[in-house]
């Protein structure tokens, strides 16, 4: 698995997009926004990988920096749940079946399960054999500089995101607004998987005792 991660000068933050090689498949999960496919390409090619190569695409929502780097990716199969369907421009919709599953295996044996909760088609991705799971934006550090490596602990980004499930735990109107039992649910589904790497859609991959994590935001349930 490669993780790919472009700064967006816009957002002042990191845009996340993942491959993973599986026996003849080349996955390419998220695709970064548009303007931005250049930089994903040319690191695609460094390692001898061309944009024809990909065999399919995974987006784990419909938003247009996850979606938007398949405009120029030729011909491929792509996918995306059905509920992010109202999200897709009209150009992209013949490059993505809305197929993937609400809970089942899909592509490469990828177990997919509906989040719903950052968008309402966002799903989860776990691959068994090597623990990653793919979460998008269920849950991420947007706006987050790297405070180590790439893929990393990370311990002082677990810091800041548990302080911030816990603030938006206590404050009644942000819960009710941005539907926090839905976001705990979906801590929940991530937590029914053993997970080594935690691949998010922007920022750090954490690895390493992320089910004691998941635990730690689980807390803040009440």
């Amino acid at each position: 698995m490669y993780a790919f991660l472009v700064w967006d000068e816009s957002w002042n933050s990191f845009n996340n997009c993942y491959l993973l090689l599986d026996n003849n498949n080349i996955n390419l999960i998220d695709s970064g926004k548009e303007e931005h496919s250049h930089f994903l390409f040319s690191a695609l090619k460094k390692k001898g990988i061309s944009n024809s190569d990909i065999t399919h695409f995974i987006a784990t929502h419909g938003h247009k920096d996850h979606i938007g780097g398949i405009q120029f990716s030729g011909e491929i199969e792509g996918y995306i749940h059905n509920q992010d369907l109202e999200l897709i421009p009209e150009n992209l919709r013949n490059k993505l079946k809305m197929s993937l599953p609400d809970k089942s295996s899909t592509v490469s044996n990828l177990e997919c399960v509906l989040l719903g909760h950052h968008t309402k088609g966002s799903v989860l991705l776990y691959q068994r054999g090597s623990k990653v799971l793919f979460c998008g934006d269920h849950i991420c550090f947007f706006g987050e500089q790297l405070s180590g490596n790439v893929v990393d602990i990370g311990g002082l980004e677990r810091e800041k995101y548990k302080q911030f499930v816990s603030d938006w735990s206590q404050n009644e109107e942000m819960r009710k607004q941005h539907n926090f039992s839905l976001f705990i649910e979906g801590l929940k589904k991530i937590n029914q998987y053993d997970v080594e790497y935690l691949c998010t859609g922007h920022g750090v991959v954490l690895k390493g005792k992320i089910n004691e994590f998941i635990s730690d935001l689980l807390e803040f349930e009440q």
